[in-house]
């Protein structure tokens, strides 16, 4: 997933439209298409919930599909990050890889269109301070996600302006859990109530702008 602000989409005329990111934009994470697409370019984080972590958090490393492309390593824009979840979250699932390798794992036994997490990229508002925009994302993962079972990991991206180069959009990087991690029977299967559907991202994307004490501006 990029940081970009603009992605190319589609041709025309035989050149590249760009198209702008929506300011929320949620995604499955998963293997399917990881075949007939290149592994070195903007889509080589999208396949797994560990190479997606590892690229929110700027670490270079490896999936269960080798050595992750690590060009966004030294980008230098990883403002914060940490990791929102259940008061009773077994110590082995705190912190580092060890939540989204089991999640990877248990996807991979299901086949190549298995989800293993959820990924969502949401713009931060531009007037507030790097300590107001991880409030804003502590308060919505725990309300909104957490709430629900959900464990999510999150890393705020900011870009300064250098010379001649503006600066980037302010956007936060959500990295949610889509399968039951704790020790009983349905360990690791698929939570249907976990951004599953378009009804429940997209009451998901309404509970951000709320939470921003906004809306996003709708094109004519």
């Amino acid at each position: 997933m990029s940081d970009t602000t603009n992605l190319p989409r589609e041709r025309e005329a035989g050149r590249s439209v760009l198209r702008p990111r929506p300011p929320f934009n949620a995604r499955p994470v998963c293997a399917a298409g990881r075949e007939s697409r290149s592994t070195e370019g903007p889509y080589a984080t999208h396949y797994t919930a560990t190479a997606s972590w590892l690229y929110i958090n700027r670490i270079a490393g490896s999936d269960r599909f080798g050595a992750v492309p690590d060009g966004y390593v030294h980008r230098g824009d990883l403002v914060a990050a940490g990791r929102c979840h259940p008061q009773k979250l077994p110590p082995r699932l705190r912190s580092e890889d060890t939540l989204w390798r089991e999640a990877d794992d248990a996807a991979a036994l299901e086949g190549p269109r298995a989800v293993s997490a959820t990924h969502i990229v949401a713009d931060l508002p531009r007037d507030a301070d790097p300590a107001r925009w991880a409030w804003l994302v502590e308060q919505y993962c725990y309300r909104h996600l957490v709430d629900k079972g959900m464990i999510v990991d999150w890393a705020i991206h900011y870009r300064q302006a250098s010379g001649d180069t503006p600066p980037g959009v302010p956007h936060v990087h959500l990295l949610a859990t889509s399968r039951f991690w704790r020790p009983v029977g349905r360990f690791g299967a698929r939570h249907w109530q976990w951004l599953a559907n378009a009804d429940q991202i997209r009451t998901a994307e309404d509970d951000w702008f709320r939470v921003l004490g906004m809306r996003p501006a709708i094109a004519a």
